[in-house]
């Protein structure tokens, strides 16, 4: 591989890499914000509110259990409007930009929404309407990273397909001596890149919305925004980060 070309192959790996980090941040920030400012709701990871659901209905509280279900039908609307958008726009680079632009204000609706009844009662229907956003929104990441996978290193929103190949990837790697270790060695790098930034986000959403409540979903509504308004700062560059 000669020198342009290599150049070349790293700046598109760059471009991933920043995309994979901020995607999988957002996603972890959303799931534990919903978890710690919702009555233990998964936003991002949706099919484990059935396991809450449960619980709640073995412990007893059906009154706040019901937004699990709920959460269901939500994202799977979400899912479809999905679908209808990419039909319309025969450009990828377009229809993932909307994704980010949606996304971003639906997050940002929510936040405000919270921030502004903050002093009402918490258990209204407009607290049930703020985390349908946000798990709407999340529908919308998870659709994108189906829909346009190559944009991204590995599944943004789901981490348990990504620990289990990286084990399977690690376990490969001890046991290997021969030239594919290399390979083995550049995915489990990558990995890192995806599932590191989402325990990062969850920690930092889990932390903020418990300080500042839901209304903490309006910063990571703005870092989607900014990506989507200002792809610039996406901006391919020779990388550092990648396993060489």
């Amino acid at each position: 591989m000669n020198v342009n070309k290599r150049c070349s192959y790293y700046m598109r790996i760059n471009r991933f890499i920043l995309t994979s980090i901020i995607l999988s941040y957002v996603a972890g920030y959303a799931d534990s914000s919903t978890f710690v400012g919702a009555d233990g709701l998964f936003s991002a990871h949706v099919t484990g509110n059935f396991v809450i659901f449960a619980y709640d209905i073995v412990t007893n509280q059906i009154a706040s259990s019901w937004i699990k279900l709920i959460a269901f039908p939500v994202f799977i609307l979400a899912v479809f409007i999905s679908t209808l958008i990419i039909d319309q726009v025969n450009d990828d680079k377009r229809a993932v930009n909307r994704f980010f632009i949606l996304e971003g204000f639906l997050m940002i609706t929510a936040g405000l929404i919270s921030w502004l009844y903050r002093y009402e009662n918490t258990d209204s229907i407009l607290k049930d309407l703020i985390s349908m956003l946000v798990v709407f929104a999340m529908g919308l990441q998870n659709a994108c990273g189906r829909f346009f996978a190559k944009e991204v290193l590995a599944p943004t929103t789901v981490m348990t397909g990504n620990v289990t190949q990286f084990i399977i990837d690690l376990t490969a790697y001890l046991k290997n001596k021969n030239p594919e270790k290399q390979n083995l060695k550049l995915k489990l790098v990558n990995a890192v890149y995806v599932i590191l930034p989402f325990l990062t986000g969850c920690i930092c959403g889990a932390f903020i919305t418990k300080a500042v409540g839901l209304g903490s979903v309006v910063f990571i509504g703005l870092l989607m925004l900014l990506i989507a308004l200002y792809p610039n700062l996406l901006k391919a560059r020779p990388s550092i980060l990648i396993a060489h």
